[in-house]
């Protein structure tokens, strides 16, 4: 594996400030990016669901053609991985402008595979109001204090932050400790949770749910889960607010 390179993006819709609603979808999607199965039916999602904005973990895509990925969307992929001809990483992925952005690969690593994983945080200006969408994906095969001081040190980032806020991901909170940690990491951020009629559907490890989407300042339409056990482990996790 090589060093990662620090972002990719591509950004085509830098006039685009104004949108009343904002639909946004989270999934781990498992580095399944380029298989053919998945591109159609993930076509048909963004296209019935009217998504906005994506918030994806675990793409996988090449350094030369990374924007053949979601060619409707603008992107930032802040990788954690890299070969010869793949980066992989979280990636958020949105038909509107994008201000700025910044990535962060944690400074522990998985214990299994000695990587790091990636957090990106892109900031977004719509109707005069700024909205910060935090993609993270979290450590797992580390100890609960290597995984607390990553969410902690993401709060201390995040702290000085007062206006509308989204932090979604695969957390890994698959003990009580873990769920618990999280929990506070919103309270203090003043941070809601989404939930979820179709609560069966989350990806669960030990009975505890590791998909999260949380948000402050903006208001809640809907929310679902789509079934996509053909698909993906994981299935995505989606939310509609206006601004």
């Amino acid at each position: 594996m090589l060093k990662p390179i620090k972002t990719v993006s591509s950004l085509k819709h830098q006039n685009i400030k104004s949108k009343n609603t904002l639909n946004i979808l989270c999934w781990n999607v498992a580095k399944l990016t380029k298989k053919e199965l998945f591109k159609k039916f993930f076509e048909k999602l963004i296209k019935d669901e009217k998504l906005d904005f994506l918030i994806l973990q675990e793409v996988k895509s090449d350094i030369s053609k990374s924007s053949a990925i979601l060619e409707d969307f603008s992107f930032v992929i802040s990788p954690n991985m890299q070969t010869k001809k793949h980066i992989y990483g979280v990636m958020n992925a949105f038909n509107i402008s994008c201000e700025s952005n910044q990535n962060f690969l944690t400074s522990k690593k998985e214990l299994k595979v000695a990587t790091h994983k990636s957090i990106l945080i892109t900031k977004h200006t719509l109707n005069d109001k700024d909205v910060l969408v935090v993609n993270i994906h979290a450590l797992n095969f580390v100890s609960f204090r290597d995984f607390k001081y990553e969410l902690e040190s993401l709060k201390e980032e995040l702290k000085s932050y007062k206006d509308s806020l989204i932090v979604a991901g695969d957390f890994n909170t698959w003990n009580r400790k873990r769920v618990l940690l999280l929990k506070n990491f919103c309270e203090e951020l003043f941070l809601q949770e989404v939930t979820y009629k179709e609560i069966e559907n989350i990806k669960k490890v030990f009975k505890n749910s590791i998909d999260y989407i949380f948000f402050r300042g903006l208001t809640l339409q809907y929310s679902k889960v789509i079934d996509t056990n053909t698909i993906s482990d994981h299935n995505p996790i989606i939310a509609s607010f206006t601004i």
